[in-house]
């Protein structure tokens, strides 16, 4: 867990200093990163489907070697 925490603060770091570094104006760096989220988002949610059918599949390897 201690290793996740992390990892989330140094990804959130370096996209700070991308951001920073990039010269970018924030009405160019917005909707660039709202798009990111988009696409986060449906990362997210395909692996939230796959860990379902793990968990369904595991149950049922499970059930089987019951029998």
């Amino acid at each position: 867990m201690e290793e996740l925490i992390l990892k989330e603060r140094e990804f959130k770091e370096k996209i700070v200093e991308v951001i920073n570094n990039s010269g970018l104006p924030a009405f160019v760096v917005k909707p660039t990163l709202k798009e990111l989220l988009g696409q986060v988002e449906l990362l997210e949610q395909q692996q939230y489907q796959q860990a379902l059918k793990e968990k369904e599949e595991k149950e049922i390897k499970k059930d089987k070697s019951k029998k």
